[in-house]
């Protein structure tokens, strides 16, 4: 096909749109800080920044040429994020999940799991499998009923 024929075609197509609407947009790229941000998470030694947002995103910005977008399914929103130093790996929690809070000591294997009852669960990172071990609400706190 020569290059006239080509540029014939493209104009005949462009000629029948009657609307914007009928116009189809793709991203080809991004720019900037991303919208509605809810969690950020930073590891000081690959020196990695992960940011969460509303819409279940999370962006990942590095060294120059370091920036990947990646999508939970679902899209509920993250609500904490946390790397694991140095192994190039990233927990997400996410608002659908029972889970509202985790912690990472620093150079630990033990992950804990903050759930929506109050409890706390331990879990081997390494692994992904709860050890025996929870701290129970009503346990930590003593409460006697009167």
């Amino acid at each position: 096909m020569t290059r006239q024929f080509l540029e014939r075609i493209v104009f005949k197509q462009i000629r029948y749109i009657k609307n914007e609407q009928q116009l189809k947009n793709k991203k080809t790229f991004r720019h900037g800080f991303p919208h509605q941000p809810t969690a950020i998470a930073f590891d000081p030694v690959q020196k990695l920044l992960a940011i969460g947002t509303k819409t279940g995103s999370l962006r990942l910005l590095g060294r120059p040429g370091v920036d990947v977008n990646i999508k939970h399914e679902g899209g509920a929103a993250v609500i904490q994020l946390e790397f694991l130093v140095n192994e190039g790996a990233l927990i997400s929690v996410t608002a659908d999940d029972m889970i509202t809070s985790i912690h990472l000591p620093l150079q630990s294997k033990w992950l804990y799991v903050g759930t929506e009852r109050g409890n706390i669960h331990v879990l081997h990172i390494e692994t992904f499998v709860l050890s025996g071990y929870v701290i129970n609400w009503n346990k930590a706190i003593e409460v006697t009923v009167a």
